[in-house]
């Protein structure tokens, strides 16, 4: 089994982000953890740099994506750019099932409210079954469950929908800081050692999230 903080924003590439990406690495490799995903902002390292971090701390990078669509934030792996018109969540579909991909809904109940993806504190009165019904959770792979940002209540209801629709579900902290690294991780029941290996075993639904600390 790999413990692996699926979540990572790194600066430059996620504007937001305060943390260098070394020092998430090391971080990581502190906290006994057996791999880090850098997953930006409409942007995407180059694989020759994640390869070059790999080589130079030894230790297992993935890269993804945290695409901006109408549909609510969805982390994607696989594609190797950003596109503005994957603001529309069925042209980044397209996309991501061109090269065989996958996509996790990150944070599904935080607010802003989506057009079709999240409902935020508004909804606190929605049961499982109903949230169950948006078209998103049916066309997604998985489901981030448990965020380093979000409130009990709004993994609870993400872990509840997941479990409802038998989706595989993942962690991660949403860091931007290196304290926040390792709140939540993924733990894949597997080793792996790329991101095609991940692909795959987010689609096996072979992953679980837990509370590191």
């Amino acid at each position: 089994m790999m413990l692996i903080d699926l979540h990572i924003h790194t600066s430059p590439l996620s504007p937001c982000s305060a943390l260098d990406a070394d020092e998430a690495i090391e971080t990581a490799k502190g906290l006994g953890l057996d791999g880090i995903c850098f997953v930006e902002h409409d942007a995407i390292w180059p694989k020759g740099e994640i390869k070059a971090f790999a080589q130079r701390h030894k230790f297992l990078i993935l890269r993804g994506m945290e695409v901006n669509t109408n549909y609510g934030h969805i982390m994607v792996f696989g594609l190797e750019e950003y596109r503005e018109d994957m603001y529309s969540f069925d042209r980044l579909l397209t996309y991501i099932q061109s090269v065989n991909g996958a996509t996790i809904i990150a944070h599904p109940f935080r607010d802003p409210q989506y057009l079709r993806g999240g409902y935020g504190i508004m909804h606190w009165g929605l049961k499982p079954e109903d949230a169950s019904q948006r078209p998103v959770f049916h066309l997604v792979d998985a489901v981030e469950v448990f965020n380093g940002h979000n409130s009990p209540g709004e993994n609870g209801l993400a872990l509840e929908v997941a479990r409802h629709l038998g989706l595989a579900i993942t962690g991660g902290s949403d860091a931007h800081t290196k304290e926040e690294i390792g709140a939540y991780v993924t733990l894949i029941k597997n080793k792996i050692g790329d991101e095609e290996d991940l692909i795959r075993e987010i689609k096996l639904g072979k992953t679980e999230a837990q509370r590191l600390f």
